[in-house]
């Protein structure tokens, strides 16, 4: 996620003369923002809805996670108007996400079409540029996943000519990308995104500093401390820090460990922050840390008789995790996602981005 730069000089002819620089904001149709507290952005989903008007106060920035694109360059789905004209009531500034997510998964075949055929990008960027101008959005947020590596400059080109456009109009534009802790082009995984390239063309480089461990991989912490700050690290290397939000995940992992194979992970859940201290009464667990990575541990037994292994946050992690923002100097966070959460979560995001350095 990226901002745009603006300078602003105020003199006064006889007295003195200040220039004050207001790094890296840029102006949208009938506002601005000039940076003066950290940026905080909330993922909204369909299943958002009420815990954003509870919680709306903490955030400043959104981004509606409800449309995707197929190959042909076509949006799907539908913009949750309400959520957005009530957030541009409340001062905060709202991006459409566009994702390749399919049916059931990423698809990075319809990527692929869409960012390497003209007409196809053409349409699609024409069809952002439609929704952000019809419903007051300060911006678009790219999240394309999964990308193929050989589709790293195809990529790159695509970013820039949305970018281009939305800069054009007066909009932002945002790209959400895989943490990692070095540039491997060939790399299977993140090879596809060259944050040097496209850092320098869009507003925010959002980094999506969670899913370390998953459902789909072995136990460990969404988002591990040390990985972070390497992943952080890294990334101010490519792209200026007060361009770079850091992503913080509502939600933790819990692995069913007797049953789950390399090929049959099914068994495992993503547990949402909210959810968590009810498994820990269920099966009175107290868990621990990880000093490593400063996510917490719970282990049991279920009904079953079949072992599990729980990793989640804790309003500690959360905090000291966001703190990375202020060591790295970055724009502010972003989490995943609305809905997902409590009070307590929030509460220990602020006091994390709101900290001394």
């Amino acid at each position: 996620m990226t901002r745009k730069s603006t300078f602003i000089v105020v003199m006064v002819v006889g007295i003195f003369m200040i220039c004050t620089a207001i790094g890296w904001a840029s102006g949208s149709k009938g506002k601005s923002i000039a940076q003066t507290k950290p940026l905080v952005l909330g993922y909204y989903t369909d299943a958002s809805p009420a815990a954003f008007n509870k919680y709306h106060n903490y955030m400043n920035q959104m981004s509606t996670d409800t449309l995707n694109t197929d190959g042909s360059g076509n949006l799907i789905g539908s913009v949750p108007k309400q959520a957005v004209q009530q957030a541009n009531k409340w001062k905060i500034d709202t991006f459409a996400l566009v994702s390749n997510y399919g049916e059931t998964d990423w698809d990075p075949e319809a990527a692929h079409d869409v960012i390497t055929d003209p007409i196809a990008k053409k349409k699609l960027i024409a069809g952002l540029l439609q929704t952000v101008q019809q419903n007051q959005y300060r911006g678009v947020n790219l999240d394309f996943e999964s990308l193929v590596s050989a589709d790293r400059q195809a990529l790159s080109t695509f970013v820039r000519d949305t970018a281009k456009v939305m800069k054009a109009n007066g909009f932002q534009t945002m790209v959400s990308v895989p943490a990692k802790q070095k540039d491997d082009p060939k790399d299977g995984w993140s090879g596809a995104y060259d944050y040097k390239a496209i850092g320098s063309a869009v507003d925010w480089l959002q980094v999506m500093t969670y899913d370390e461990h998953g459902v789909w991989s072995e136990p460990g912490s969404s988002a591990g401390k040390e990985w972070i700050q390497s992943s952080l690290a890294f990334a101010v290397k490519q792209v200026p820090s007060n361009k770079v939000l850091m992503g913080l995940p509502a939600y933790g992992n819990d692995w069913n460990v007797t049953q789950t194979t390399q090929e049959h992970d099914d068994q495992n859940v993503m547990l949402s922050w909210k959810d968590t201290p009810a498994l820990l009464a269920k099966y009175h667990l107290t868990g621990k840390r990880d000093n490593v990575s400063g996510s917490m541990i719970a282990r049991y037994t279920d009904s079953q008789g079949d072992q599990h292994e729980v990793w989640y946050e804790d309003a500690t992690s959360i905090e000291q995790k966001a703190k990375l923002s202020q060591q790295y100097n970055l724009a502010g966070v972003s989490m995943y996602a609305i809905g997902m959460e409590d009070q307590q979560f929030w509460q220990a995001v602020q006091k994390g981005v709101s900290a001394t350095k």
